[in-house]
């Protein structure tokens, strides 16, 4: 049977993984594709198009590095394991969408407050007995 450890390294692997899958998929699939590039480009584009302009324009600012890094310094200064998971998606998705500087100090803050959390809900190891000389 599966700890309390365990399910909640694992609930938190599953969500930074998503959060990791997703900007993949938004960076290969919306703001990369070149033929979308130019459907968009042209005259007659598509409405939808305005999503993809507002998605590529999102990561071309600061904006998303600047809030995954504010989540990490919050989950760091409350030690909030939500806060923690936060950042740590937030940094994962800065790391693959062109906000790497940001997203790695965000991922390893959020990760951190996760480890902490997760060591703490552990037993303490037992001490070995003291050897007298």
């Amino acid at each position: 049977m599966a700890t309390e450890e365990t399910r909640a390294l694992v609930r938190y692997s599953v969500a930074v993984a998503a959060s990791a899958a997703a900007a993949v998929a938004i960076r290969y699939a919306i703001i990369e594709r070149t033929e979308l590039a130019h459907l968009c480009e042209s005259s007659g584009a598509p409405p939808w198009c305005m999503l993809r302009a507002a998605a590529v324009a999102g990561v071309t600012t600061t904006a998303p590095g600047i809030a995954a890094v504010a989540a990490g310094i919050v989950a760091t200064l409350t030690r909030s394991s939500a806060w923690g998971l936060v950042a740590a998606c937030l940094g994962a998705a800065g790391l693959l969408l062109y906000a790497v500087e940001t997203g790695a100090v965000a991922f390893l803050l959020g990760l951190l407050v996760l480890a902490r959390r997760v060591a703490a809900r552990s037993d303490p190891p037992s001490t070995p007995g003291k050897h007298e000389a």
